[in-house]
């Protein structure tokens, strides 16, 4: 083989070598609690993402949202960027401080460490759990590494209309298995 035919290999090389990387580094999902179970007829909210489904960012749109859930027969499992806190007040809020505000056990919030992306988090537990996700987010750049997000069912979104949740798809939809 000769160099000007390494040359041509290089970058499908070098394409391999990052991707395989990427995936070895994929985060591994949050734990719920400490004997790591699913609560029944668990889904993941993107609650940095639902609760700016009103007009400005709202806890109490959030909540609502979450008992549209519940009602529904659905236990949130509700993430949070770091940032929660400062969007809906001027400090940090931990998981503790959401609970009451949103009327769910703590052990049903994670709040991401500073520096990492909720999505990433959000995305790994749905994968590995076969989950479904609410948020209006699509989830495109994370498709390559999380496919699970593109299959039927899994992505739930809605908005929030004159003080109602409004739900653009079958709340109670199964996932469709590859």
């Amino acid at each position: 083989m000769a160099a000007s035919d390494l040359l041509l290999l290089a970058p499908a090389l070098l394409g391999f070598v990052i991707l395989l990387w990427a995936r070895l580094l994929r985060t591994p999902p949050v734990p719920l609690a400490p004997q790591d179970t699913l609560p029944p007829n668990a889904i993941l909210v993107d609650g940095s993402n639902v609760m700016h489904w009103g007009p400005e960012p709202s806890a109490k749109i959030l909540a609502q949202v979450l008992r549209s859930l519940e009602r529904a027969g659905h236990t949130p499992i509700v993430f949070f960027d770091a940032s929660v806190g400062y969007v809906l007040d001027d400090h940090y809020y931990s998981e503790a401080k959401l609970a009451p505000l949103l009327g769910v056990p703590q052990e049903h919030i994670c709040v991401v460490n500073r520096g990492v992306i909720a999505d990433v988090s959000i995305l790994s537990m749905a994968t590995d759990h076969g989950l479904r996700v609410v948020s209006n987010d699509k989830y495109r750049d994370w498709r390559v590494q999380f496919p699970h997000a593109a299959k039927k069912g899994v992505l739930l979104d809605g908005t929030w209309r004159e003080g109602t949740v409004v739900w653009r798809g079958k709340l109670n939809a199964q996932v469709a298995r590859a």
